[in-house]
């Protein structure tokens, strides 16, 4: 790609002959920094731009030059400054094409904005050295030096500054959806969702990693690569502009894998579903209600557990249908998305609160008998409009908890085709019914249970309890005052206890209750002040990174119950905390409880449609490693050492 650049630059530095044959600077370019003295702020940005006057027929390159050329550089001429103080913004360019050469840049006229950190400075002059590239018939490399004069109190306007930023490609403006498919290793085809003729549209595309060159179909776009696809570690960013948007989409490239591995990950993920802490009281509740059948009674237990299933499957089928929808109409979407609506978690709040108030036998004192036996017939019947329900409701329980390998399922189907998706969702369903499906092939299982007795009784009554602790986590996502919750609580515990007086029942309401103050009091949580969770930003994860720094980004949400469970075990443990300020990490917190599309762009960027999200980056991995759904302190504190960390201190 630079093998024309690099044969000029030759020439030009061994034959001084042939050097001073080039036209005179001043007759073919001007190039000045502005504002001469002062700064451009720009919504809180500060910016300086290197405006370029090309002549007639001389033209300089974007990032990504084409088939010739190089991009614009700037380095600071001393090291008082880091490298990346300033960053260069590319305007959206122009291709050019010149004896079957296709370049990509500018001609005439322009400003290249630079982003500045200020650093706490008022002032800055310095040496900055510029390096260019100029072509027309011949090309000419300058390097030269420049004085960088900045006043940041000094606010500048200037309508060709202006005018040249609105043009610069930002992420996430949703103007432009991308999808592909794999030609060959070193050839994709790319589709701009919503345009079936590309008249209006130009795509350039750049990676730091390989060279890109695009070609325009009647309604697609070619992209071919000098190396394998599968070789990239970041992904493709493409710049695509229809003349009034300019926007910067990020495609991250899959790796060819095979379906039945995903599959096999998906049923795994699925059955470990049935064990986190969101669904084993939906799954400890229905085989108490197996315990209540008589154990010679086989043919019933599997009817139930049959039409359980059913439930669970319709549910996941619905799941994947929303999902597919969605995609097709450009929306992103991720694991556990229903979540972030308030309406469906009252939804879900209601009924559990019914659950677990009829297991408390709440009902019981205050209801009479023949009402009480039609909640009973509705909560916990054995017809089969209520097993199917159950299968529903667990399901909808799941999908705030993510599991291992489901995460990986889960990403593999986000950008699958329609019938890979279905695959994906209907092998989570599967591994999730399992449990079920064990009774309907061996029933005789349940004969391994004791006899119906007292144990009964107080099992229930702990079910009752997990229940009521799902139903405070999610009346606290609705920001209800903590004293309220615990008023309620204790009155629903004081009733239970009045209906059974049983040591049992006292010892259990009062762990529950002193377990709820402490957790509702953050007791069990480090002081916040021991570790600074900063807010992500995709551009302050990028400097600290350039910076060399440890980093660690934890992406989360209230009602992900994985992600509360990995705070009280792992991120918010003394331990841990001990050690990020011993070792100077910088963490980083991605709050995804209400929907936030740069969110899920970022974690889409490692194959993640749904949280937790734990990463992790350092001088010896600036990629990040993705951590496991569920964590440990050893398991961070490994990872943290791989990625450079000095244990040595």
């Amino acid at each position: 790609m630079f093998l024309n650049f690099l044969t000029i630059i030759i020439i030009f530095f061994i034959n001084p002959t042939f050097a001073l044959e080039f036209p005179n600077q001043d007759e073919i370019v001007k190039v000045e920094i502005i504002p001469s003295k002062g700064i451009f702020n720009e919504n809180g940005v500060f910016y300086f731009g290197i405006k370029f006057d090309l002549k007639d027929g001389w033209k300089t390159y974007w990032k990504n030059p084409g088939d010739a050329g190089a991009p614009l550089n700037i380095s600071w001429e001393d090291n008082i400054h880091k490298p990346n103080d300033i960053e260069i913004l590319y305007p959206f360019p122009k291709k050019f094409i010149d004896k079957g050469v296709t370049t990509i840049g500018y001609d005439s006229q322009v400003v290249f904005p630079v982003k500045i950190n200020s650093n706490g400075q008022k002032k800055i002059n310095r040496k900055i050295q510029l390096d260019y590239l100029i072509c027309k018939d011949i090309c000419i490399p300058y390097s030269e030096t420049r004085i960088l004069n900045i006043d940041f109190n000094k606010k500048r306007d200037s309508l060709i500054f202006s005018k040249s930023l609105r043009t610069v490609p930002e992420k996430n403006q949703n103007y432009f959806t991308i999808s592909y498919n794999n030609i060959s290793k070193e050839k994709l085809k790319i589709i701009i969702d919503g345009y079936e003729k590309l008249d209006s549209l130009n795509v350039y595309g750049y990676s730091d990693e390989t060279n890109i060159k695009i070609e325009k179909l009647e309604n697609s776009f070619e992209v071919f690569l000098d190396d394998d696809a599968a070789n990239l570690t970041r992904p493709i960013l493409f710049s695509i502009s229809d003349g009034e948007n300019f926007e910067e989409v990020s495609l991250a490239i899959k790796k060819e894998q095979r379906l039945l591995y995903f599959i096999l990950l998906a049923l795994a993920g699925g059955f470990i579903l049935n064990f986190m802490p969101c669904v084993l009281p939906v799954l400890s509740l229905k085989l108490y209600s197996f315990l209540k059948i008589p154990k010679d009674n086989f043919k019933n237990i599997r009817i139930n557990c049959f039409f359980i299933i059913a439930g669970i499957v319709a549910s996941f089928l619905v799941l994947a249908s929303l999902v597919i929808l969605l995609k097709s109409i450009g929306e992103s979407v991720g694991w556990g998305f229903q979540f972030q609506n308030r309406y469906f978690l009252f939804f879900i709040l209601i009924i559990i609160m019914l659950f677990s108030l009829n297991l408390l036998g709440f009902f019981e004192i205050f209801l009479s008998q023949r009402l009480l036996n039609k909640i009973n017939t509705s909560l916990g019947a054995d017809n089969h409009s209520s097993q199917f329900f159950s299968g529903a409701f667990a399901t909808l329980l799941a999908t705030p908890c993510s599991a291992p390998f489901l995460g990986t399922a889960i990403g593999f189907s986000m950008g699958a085709s329609t019938l890979e998706i279905l695959l994906i969702f209907l092998s989570i369903a599967l591994g999730f019914s399992l449990p079920y499906l064990f009774f309907i092939i061996i029933p005789k299982i349940i004969t391994f249970f004791p006899k119906p007795g007292k144990w009964m009784e107080n099992l229930r009554f702990f079910l009752g309890l997990l229940l009521l602790f799902s139903f405070i986590w999610l009346v606290n996502l609705f920001n209800v005052n903590h004293t309220l919750i615990l008023v309620l609580t204790t009155m629903i515990l004081v009733f239970a206890y009045l209906r059974r007086k049983t040591k049992f029942v006292m010892f259990l309401s009062i762990l529950f209750l002193l377990t709820n103050i402490l957790i509702l009091s953050d007791r069990l949580f480090v002081d916040r002040k021991d570790i600074k969770w900063e807010e992500f930003r995709e551009e302050s994860l990028l400097r600290y990174i350039e910076d060399n720094r440890i980093v660690l980004i934890d992406v989360t949400a209230d009602w992900c119950v994985t992600c509360n469970f990995n705070k009280v075990t792992t991120l918010n443990s003394k331990t841990l905390a001990e050690f990020f300020i011993k070792y100077k990490v910088v963490t980083i917190r991605a709050d995804w409880t209400n929907k936030d599309k740069k969110i899920l762009d970022f974690i889409n960027q490692y194959g993640r449609y749904g949280i937790p999200v734990n990463l992790i980056y350092g001088p010896k991995n600036k990629e990040g490693i993705l951590l496991p759904e569920i964590l440990s302190k050893d398991i961070v504190i490994s990872e943290l050492l791989k990625v450079g960390v000095n244990n040595d201190n």
